[in-house]
């Protein structure tokens, strides 16, 4: 399938879609949860960073970003 042919009316409806929801909303809390780990202290300090971050970019994605993702990939 070429993920490149996505409208923006197929994104905003995978977005605002229930099963979509709960995903974000497991991924929003992974992220608080790693965040208090940081607080806590680990020993795994950059990996539990690159795990936020990562996690940060999936939460924030909208359409431009998915569209400029899939361009910068061909």
């Amino acid at each position: 399938s070429n993920l490149s042919v996505v409208t923006e009316p197929e994104f905003l409806d995978w977005r605002q879609h229930p099963i979509t929801g709960a995903f974000f909303k497991a991924l929003f809390n992974d992220r608080e949860y790693l965040k208090e780990m940081l607080v806590g202290g680990t020993d795994d300090d950059s990996n539990v960073r690159g795990r936020i971050a990562a996690v940060s970019m999936i939460l924030s994605l909208d359409y431009e970003g998915l569209m400029e993702s899939l361009r910068e990939s061909r």
